[in-house]
C-alpha cells in the first residue's frame, strides 16, 4: 500500500470519528429543544386527530431522536467498511468514498456560512467536527487521488 493511501485511510478513519462527534452533539443540541419540537408537533397532530395526547407525542420524538442515532452510527460503521475495501485497493471503494467526500466538504461549508446559527456548546461541537471533517475529507481524496494511489487502485497490479 502507498503511503499516501495510508495516510488516506487513516483521515478517513477520523472523518468517520468526527461523524460520530457531530453525530452525538446534534442529538444532544436537538434534546435541548425537545420539548418545543414535540409541542409544536402535538399542535399539528392534534389538529388532525383530536385523540394525540402530549405524552405520545414526546414519546414519538423521543423514538425519532434514537432511530437518528442508530441510523446515523450505521452509515459510521458502512463507511468503515467501505474504507477498509478502500485500503485493499478497490477502486469502488475510492470512488464511494470521493462522492462522499464531496458531500461532506459541501456540508461543512454550509456550517461554515451559517456560523451564526451557533447556539450553545453542543451546537459548537457539531459545527466544529463538521468543518474539520470536511478538511480531512479533503486531505484524503486529493491522497487517494495522487500518481502513486492511482497505480495501487488499477486492476492487476503486483
Amino acid at each position: 500500500m502507498p503511503e499516501d493511501v495510508g495516510t488516506a485511510r487513516q483521515l478517513w478513519w477520523g472523518a468517520v470519528g468526527l461523524g460520530i462527534v457531530q453525530l452525538v452533539a446534534s442529538v444532544i443540541a436537538a434534546l435541548e429543544r425537545r420539548r418545543a419540537f414535540a409541542e409544536e408537533v402535538y399542535q399539528q397532530a392534534s389538529a388532525q386527530d383530536p385523540q394525540v395526547t402530549m405524552a405520545g407525542v414526546e414519546l414519538m420524538v423521543s423514538l425519532v431522536y434514537v432511530l437518528v442515532v442508530l441510523i446515523g452510527l450505521g452509515a459510521a460503521a458502512l463507511t468503515l467498511v467501505v474504507v477498509h475495501q478502500f485500503g485493499r485497493g478497490k477502486l469502488w471503494a475510492r470512488t464511494v468514498l470521493t462522492v462522499l467526500g464531496a458531500w461532506v466538504v459541501l456540508l461543512g461549508v454550509g456550517v461554515l456560512l451559517a456560523i451564526d446559527a451557533v447556539t450553545g456548546t453542543a451546537s459548537l461541537v457539531a459545527g466544529a467536527a463538521a468543518i474539520v471533517q470536511a478538511v480531512l475529507a479533503i486531505g484524503a481524496i486529493y491522497l487517494s487521488h495522487r500518481p502513486e494511489s492511482n497505480a495501487y487502485f488499477q486492476p492487476g497490479r503486483q
